[in-house]
């Protein structure tokens, strides 16, 4: 039986404006509205130089880097 004002999600993507390089309107069409969320996660490239220079989200609990955007975008479609 499910609990009063829970509801269930699919895999969340968790971005940052400021460091992802990538904003929310570039995922529409691939995840749900409902399962991005924005804010810092904790892997600023200033700390992790091995994500500099590309466009990074958290995608269902892991880190997906790409060198762009667009594969950034394609590498979570193939995930959801």
């Amino acid at each position: 039986m499910p609990l009063l004002g829970v509801t269930t999600m699919g895999a969340c993507l968790k971005l940052c404006k400021k460091c992802s390089g990538v904003s929310p309107k570039d995922f529409k069409g691939v995840v749900a509205k409902g399962d991005i969320r924005t804010g810092c996660f904790g892997h600023c490239a200033k700390r992790h130089k091995e994500l500099e220079g590309k466009a990074y989200v958290k995608y269902d609990g892991a880190i997906v880097a790409r060198g762009s955007k667009k594969k950034l975008v394609k590498a979570v479609a193939e995930r959801a």
